[in-house]
């Protein structure tokens, strides 16, 4: 809607109102801002979630049923530990471990790449989907996440 003249609207028309360095930049501090908020407020929850989570762990050590139970199941798992360990050294199945894991890496590096050709991808095309060869329509997401500089 854009008003002419005498203030009356012209219909099928839209409005632009110009925005000005100012206004960008008051709104990119304004989102600067909310995202420190929201840092703020996760720190503090994983803060709540650590104390919380050692109180129920507390809940269970301190009860002497809970606790013998408990040992007998590490002494389990430590004779269960050391079996796999003697398999483990197996020359044939020491191989498939390292098969294994070659494999892992390999589709890890794969996906990496699938990520950099997506979003070039999604920046050449403007598109949010890909279709496979066998038909299957795939949607196109990226995700973003902060980590600590060391």
């Amino acid at each position: 809607m854009v008003l002419d003249d005498q203030d009356t609207v012209i219909e099928g028309e839209e409005l632009e109102v110009p925005v000005s360095g100012e206004d960008q930049a008051n709104a990119l501090l304004s989102l600067e801002e909310l995202i420190k908020n929201h840092i703020e407020a996760i720190d503090k929850l994983k803060i709540e979630l650590k104390t919380q989570r050692e109180m129920y762990e507390d809940s269970f050590n301190s009860n002497p049923t809970y606790r013998e139970h408990t040992e007998k199941v590490n002494d389990v798992a430590k004779a269960k530990n050391s079996v796999r360990q003697e398999i483990s050294k197996q020359p044939a199945v020491a191989n498939l471990a390292q098969k294994v894991k070659d494999l892992r890496f390999d589709m890890n590096e794969q996906s990496k790449t699938l990520s950099d050709l997506l979003q070039d991808y999604r920046e050449q095309t403007g598109a949010t989907q890909i279709e496979t060869r066998d038909g299957k329509v795939l949607e196109i997401v990226s995700t973003s996440k902060l980590v600590r500089r060391s």
